[in-house]
């Protein structure tokens, strides 16, 4: 339709030319194309398997690989393969009888920061292991065990600035550590700043 309009403006045009056999041509051009644009229209929009005419089939297009994901958000980052279980046990070896806790049980592998008087955000604990050196070891004692957690290194891991973890806790001789990661970005979509974020 919108060849239409402009095809016809310059039939009209050419019309009024001194010389018709020249407008003549040209309108004959512009109504072959006009005839010939549906079935332009009609073989670009035919389905693929649908062969046209006097062409053989084409083959069939093999499946476009999926491009990898772009990781948007720290919290997105996938965990190392089988850290569920080493999570699991390291929060089994840490799992401690509580009267006054919900559920019944605290966890001794959960690290506790001293309270300072730095201002710092909600969740502020990640913030004071953004502050640690690299190879600083932060301890605490636990109701049964000794914990610890190590920041053992700084580097990018999918495209963030992140910190390598190590907790670690300790009853008596026998012991049980974990991984952790955390890396600085925006939280999620929602997130106004930057800020460091426990991956896992």
């Amino acid at each position: 339709m919108r060849t239409l309009i402009p095809a016809a403006g310059c039939a009209a045009l050419l019309l009024a030319l001194p010389t018709p056999t020249l407008g003549q041509g040209f309108l004959k051009r512009i109504a072959d194309r006009i005839v010939e644009a549906p079935k332009q229209v009609a073989e670009e929009t035919a389905p693929a398997d649908t062969p046209s005419e006097g062409t053989a089939a084409p083959a069939p297009a093999t499946p476009k690989k999926a491009s990898p994901s772009k990781i948007a958000y720290p919290s997105q980052l996938p965990e190392p393969e089988g850290f569920a279980a080493v999570k699991k046990a390291y929060d089994d070896f840490g799992k401690v009888r509580c009267t006054s806790c919900e559920g019944g049980y605290a966890y001794d592998g959960w690290p506790v920061f001293p309270r300072d008087e730095t201002p710092r955000p909600y969740n502020g604990s990640k913030h004071i292991l953004g502050e640690f050196a690299i190879g600083h070891v932060h301890r605490w004692k636990g109701a049964e065990s000794q914990g610890s957690l190590t920041i053992v290194s700084e580097e990018p891991v999918g495209g963030f600035r992140c910190r390598q973890l190590l907790y670690r806790l300790t009853k008596g001789s026998a012991s049980a550590e974990r991984p952790g990661l955390l890396c600085w970005g925006y939280a999620n979509q929602f997130a106004g700043s930057e800020g460091w974020n426990q991956v896992y």
